[in-house]
């Protein structure tokens, strides 16, 4: 569900698929009308810093277990954000200017990172998360089919308790609720997906 209230940019949206709702997104009711209340999720992308602290706060306080992922156009501004209830701020100067770095200094690591988005290539990145029904739990990486069939590769792997293994070795525990960061092709990351959630 998007909310937006430029007439322009409604059609296109429309056409993607997208459920629009046309109105200001800082008024209450039109976050009511969306399901804030009942949703998982909420990105605050509007252009101005004000009016997303301002759904951010709206936001937070419909629904208390909301993840709320917030842009800055200042860098100031996130800390705001995040005291206003945004789980996540990302900031598209920021991340560019560090992108053009990152293209100057390490220009390999660019050409990797630009290489695994590229649709022609068939790779992505995913969260995966572990269910306990799963066949995971209870085994090391190694004990998986995770590289052996799958052929993805576990980057990291982030506890319930909130520690991150980086980099994690074959003898690395899988538990219940644990979020996998894995890398692998599309159709693999699929059935990893399937796996993780315990459906057989």
């Amino acid at each position: 569900v998007v909310i937006e209230r430029e007439e322009p940019k409604v059609a296109p949206l429309t056409a993607a698929g997208a459920h629009v709702i046309v109105g200001d997104a800082t008024l209450e009711e039109n976050l009511k009308e969306a399901g804030v209340e009942r949703a998982s999720g909420l990105a605050a992308c509007l252009p101005d810093d004000a009016d997303n602290l301002y759904v951010v706060l709206i936001a937070r306080d419909l629904n208390r277990a909301l993840h709320i992922v917030a842009r800055a156009v200042e860098e100031q501004a996130e800390p705001k954000l995040i005291r206003a209830g945004a789980n996540r701020v990302v900031a598209p100067t920021i991340i560019g200017s560090h992108r053009m770095a990152q293209a100057l200094m390490k220009p390999a690591v660019a050409d990797f990172m630009d290489s695994i988005a590229a649709e022609s290539l068939d790779l992505g990145f995913e969260q995966v998360e572990v269910a306990p029904s799963s066949v995971y739990v209870g085994k090391t990486l190694k004990q998986t089919n995770m590289r052996s069939e799958l052929d993805t590769v576990v980057v990291a792997i982030r506890k319930q308790r909130g520690e991150v293994l980086y980099h994690p070795s074959g003898d690395a525990n899988i538990e219940a609720n644990d979020i996998l960061i894995v890398i692998g092709r599309k159709a693999s990351l699929t059935e990893l997906n399937r796996q993780a959630r315990g459906v057989s």
